[in-house]
Parts: C-alpha cells; structure tokens; sequence
C-alpha cells in the first residue's frame, strides 16, 4: 500500500485558493435572482402529536390556529415526489399562526416505517426554526419557569445579536433572537 504523505502548507494554501476563488465567483458580482421573494412566509415541523404541538405554540408563543387539514390517502406519485415512505399517511395537517404573522406548518404522519427518533442538528436535513423576541433574558428565564430545556445561556454576538435555544416537549430545537441595535 502506498501512502501520501500531505504538505500541509501546500494544503493550506491550495484551500485559501479554492475559498478565494469561490468566494469571488460567489459574493463578487451580483447576481440576477431567478425568483424575486418578499420573505418567510411559514416553517414547516413534523411533530409526533399534532393536538399537543398546537397547544405548545399557543401557549408559549400566543399562536392561533388558522386551518386545519385531515387530507384523506395520498397518492403514490405524491409520496415518491415528495419522498415519503410508501407506508407512511399523512394524517393532519395545521397552520399556526404567530402574533407578528410567522407561519408554524405543523405535520403529523403514520407509518410502520416512520423514524419518531429525533435527528442530531448536525445531520443532512436537520434543521431549527428562530423567532425573535424582544427581551432575550426575559424569554430565557420565562421558558426554563415553564420547565422547558434550554440548551445554552443568552449569547450576546459581537453585533449585539442575542440568543439561545431551548428544545419542545417533543424535541424539535427552537431559538429565539434578540436585535440589540448595537454594531461591531
């Protein structure tokens, strides 16, 4: 077996390289959009029990529900195109809505081949929502008196950027972040 034996200088400089030069091609010109949008208009989450992330996003964040889907069978085309599991049903859907207009899509399917076990965030297609609020300690100290598990204490960025998270009952991160107005 051969081996390699790497410059690390050499590998050094051949990623500064590669960063530099997609770093031009990407944040150098501006480029023409293909789709112009006006902003989120909602997230999505897939929750094991629809009934109780509805009453989770209205208690704790003053949501109210604005439609509610019980879909029927979904066809197989749907399932391939969207990459269901061909077991699977969704079972209901629901919009929740925020009291400063942000969208809470919440799903909930069945299937015997359904994986109810939370991904690691740094997992392919894990994700996380933030919601911003205005008084981050506030909000920190208001969650973990309502027994939620907070993840980390507020962080304040060298923008004065606030944050943390904190996980729901059924384990989806959620952060929240604060704009303090201050710059670097």
């Amino acid at each position: 077996m051969k081996k390699f034996s790497v410059n690390s200088t050499a590998f050094a400089s051949a990623l500064l390289l590669g960063a530099a030069s997609l770093s031009a091609t990407a944040f150098g010109a501006e480029p023409q959009p293909v789709v112009h949008i006006s902003g989120i208009d909602h997230a999505g989450i897939n929750v094991p029990d629809i009934n109780a992330a509805v009453a989770f996003f209205s208690k704790t964040f003053g949501g109210k529900l604005e439609s509610d889907i019980t879909p029927g069978t979904i066809p197989d085309a749907w399932k391939t195109a969207f990459n269901w599991r061909s077991s699977s049903d969704l079972k209901r859907f629901v919009m929740v809505r925020l009291p400063d207009g942000t969208g809470i899509e919440l799903f909930q399917y069945s299937g015997a081949e359904i994986n109810h076990a939370q991904p690691h965030e740094d997992d392919a297609a894990a994700t996380h929502i933030a919601l911003r609020t205005q008084g981050i300690q506030a909000s920190y100290e208001a969650l973990k008196k309502a027994g939620l598990k907070t993840l980390n204490e507020p962080v304040t960025n060298a923008d004065g950027t606030q944050w943390f998270y904190f996980l729901t009952p059924w384990g989806s991160q959620i952060e929240l972040v604060a704009k303090t107005g201050k710059t670097a």
